[in-house]
């Protein structure tokens, strides 16, 4: 275990896997506004989580019960209905999963599956809760950061579709 100054404590499995590359690729991804300090309050509630070949991280349609961020190997996105499935991104570290569903408590839009070994921090939605009603500065870079990459999906998938006709 590894303490800091306030007395928290953060797993030794967590501190080992936050690299300085690791950090830069988190810092620049999805949750791009906030700061080291920042991180580091998410990571003092994280957990180490490990996934083989194809174990499915999250299911499409099911309310995920906290966010992820990969910290080793890739994982692919998919989509299905119930007459086919598509391969839609294949994301590796540094990115963040769930975040759409910790917005709006609604079911996962794709499902998360391991495209081999992958590692991941995961953090309680009940924890990041927490810090984000106990932190509004944390919230504010939090929440802006989320609506700049979803309004980035957003303009690339009109892209896309676009692109269809």
């Amino acid at each position: 275990m590894v303490q800091d100054m306030k007395g928290n404590v953060m797993s030794a499995d967590v501190a080992r896997r936050w690299s300085d590359d690791l950090q830069r690729r988190v810092l620049a991804g999805t949750l791009n506004r906030l700061s080291v300090e920042d991180w580091n309050e998410i990571l003092w509630r994280a957990r180490v989580r490990e996934y083989k070949y194809n174990d499915i991280l999250l299911k499409q349609g099911t309310v995920p019960d906290g966010l992820y961020v990969v910290t080793d190997g890739e994982v692919r996105i998919e989509r299905s209905d119930h007459q086919r499935s598509a391969h839609l991104a294949r994301l590796g570290p540094g990115s963040v999963l769930g975040e759409m569903s910790f917005l709006d408590q609604s079911g996962a839009s794709a499902s998360v599956a391991a495209d081999g070994k992958v590692e991941i921090l995961f953090v309680e939605s009940r924890d990041l809760a927490q810090l984000l009603e106990s932190d509004q500065g944390f919230a504010a870079r939090f929440y802006h950061s989320l609506a700049t990459t979803l309004s980035r999906r957003l303009r690339a998938t009109n892209e896309l579709i676009l692109g269809r006709f």
